[in-house]
C-alpha cells in the first residue's frame, strides 16, 4: 500500500476512537444511547432495532430514524472533529489497494496491530458510516464484506476471481502468487500490481491460501484442510522434512490454533492409514512425494542394489538408506547380514545375490 507512512504519523496524532467517543458524546441523549446500542460501542452486544423500540416504547421504524438522524449530526460534528480527514485517507488507502478493500482490512489500516480487539471494529464501522459516497459489498460465500467508492472497481473483482476460479478447476493445480500474476497478464490485467492482486485475493473466500503459500481452491483438502490427515500433510510440507509423530501433532495445534485442538494419538492414527505418509524410523514420518517408499530397511536394501545394480561399499551403501530411513548404522549393517539377499565380499564389499 502506497504513502502508508504519512498515514500512520496522522494515526499518531489522532486517537480515533478517542475523537469517535467524543463525538458520539455531542449527540441528544437518546441518539446518543441508539447509536452506542446499535454499533456495540459499549461492547455489550449489539442491540436489534426491535429490542431498542421496546426499551423506548417506539416502533423500530422509528429507532432507524433516530439512527439515521443521529449518524447525520454525527457527519456534522465530525466536520469540526476534521473527521473528515480520516476519511480522505481510507479513501485514499482503498485507491491503493486496488478501489477496495475487505473490512478487515480497512480496520487493520486504522488501528494496525491492534485490530483484533473489538471495540476498533464498532469504532471503524461508524467512521465508515459517515461516508455517504462509499458503498458496501456484503458478505457472501465468494467474498468478504468488501467496500468501495467506483462500482467497475467491485465488478473487476469479482470477473477476476471468478476467471481464476475457472483456470483452478480446470487444471486442477496451485498457483504461486507469480503463476497468477502471469496468468492475469495473459488475459489483459497486467495493469494491476502485484500489491493489488494480493488484496484481491485476501478480500474472496474462493481461492485461498495454503500454509505453504499456494494458492488454490477452498473446497481442496491440501488449501483448507478440515481434518488432522490433511493438517498434518500441510505441516510436514511446510517443515520440508521429516517429523515425528508427536512433533507433527504440536505443528497441526500451532498453525490452526483457533481450531479444534489436535491430539497426539488420533494423528498417528492418521499417519498409518494414509499413503501420503511413510515411517521412516521411530515414530518419524516423511512425505510419500519426497522420494520414500514404505517398508523395512531390508526392503530398502533390495530398492537401492536393485537400482544401482552393482556392488558397494558398506558406508556408501549406509548413506544412502539413511536418506530414506531414519535409522541407526548398526540396523542397516545388520541388515546386510541376510545371506539369503545379500553377499559380502572382502573390504566390507556388498552386492546383491
Amino acid at each position: 500500500m502506497k504513502d502508508n507512512k504519512k498515514f500512520n504519523i496522522i494515526n499518531r496524532k489522532t486517537d480515533i476512537k478517542e475523537l469517535v467517543l467524543n463525538m458520539i458524546q455531542e449527540l441528544p441523549e437518546r441518539q446518543k444511547n441508539i447509536i452506542i446500542k446499535r454499533f456495540n460501542i459499549d461492547q455489550n452486544g449489539i442491540n436489534t432495532l426491535d429490542k431498542i423500540g421496546k426499551e423506548y416504547g417506539i416502533t423500530r421504524e422509528r429507532v432507524r430514524q433516530i439512527e439515521l438522524e443521529a449518524i447525520k449530526k454525527l457527519k456534522y460534528i465530525g466536520e469540526k472533529h476534521n473527521i473528515t480527514l480520516i476519511l480522505n485517507n481510507i479513501k485514499k488507502a482503498i485507491k491503493d489497494c486496488g478501489g477496495l478493500m475487505s473490512e478487515e482490512e480497512i480496520i487493520k489500516y486504522l488501528f494496525k496491530d491492534k485490530s483484533r480487539d473489538n471495540i476498533n471494529k464498532r469504532v471503524s464501522l461508524l467512521v465508515l458510516s459517515l461516508d455517504d459516497k462509499i458503498k458496501i459489498a456484503k458478505e457472501t460465500k465468494e467474498y468478504k464484506k468488501i467496500y468501495f467508492y467506483k462500482k467497475e472497481n467491485f465488478t473487476k473483482f469479482k470477473d477476476i476471481i471468478g476467471m481464476l476460479e475457472k483456470y483452478l478447476i480446470a487444471n486442477k493445480k496451485n498457483l504461486s502468487l507469480e503463476k497468477i500474476l502471469n496468468l492475469l497478464k495473459d488475459k489483459k490485467f497486467s495493469y494491476l500490481s502485484k500489491e493489488f492482486v494480493k488484496f484481491y485475493l485476501t478480500s474472496n473466500k474462493i481461492i485461498l491460501q495454503s500454509v505453504v503459500g499456494e494458492w488454490g481452491h477452498q473446497k481442496w483438502p491440501h488449501i483448507n484442510p478440515k481434518n488432522a490427515r490433511d493438517k498434518a500433510y500441510l505441516t510436514l510440507k511446510k517443515n520440508k522434512r521429516a517429523l515425528h509423530f508427536i512433533e507433527i501433532t504440536d505443528g497441526i495445534n500451532q498453525i490452526w490454533k483457533n481450531e479444534k485442538k489436535a491430539n497426539n494419538q488420533t494423528v498417528h492414527n492418521e499417519l498409518i492409514k494414509d499413503k501420503r505418509f511413510v515411517l521412516i524410523g521411530r515414530g518419524i514420518y516423511a512425505l510419500a512425494e519426497w522420494g520414500y517408499r514404505p517398508g523395512t530397511v531390508s526392503d530398502i536394501l533390495l530398492e537401492i542394489f536393485n537400482k544401482d545394480r552393482k556392488a558397494m561399499d558398506q558406508n556408501e551403501i549406509v548413506k544412502k538408506v539413511l536418506k530414506k530411513r531414519n535409522v541407526k548404522k548398526n540396523t542397516i549393517i545388520l541388515n546386510l547380514q541376510n545371506k539369503k539377499y545379500f553377499e559380502k565380499l572382502a573390504n566390507k564389499i556388498y552386492r546383491l545375490k
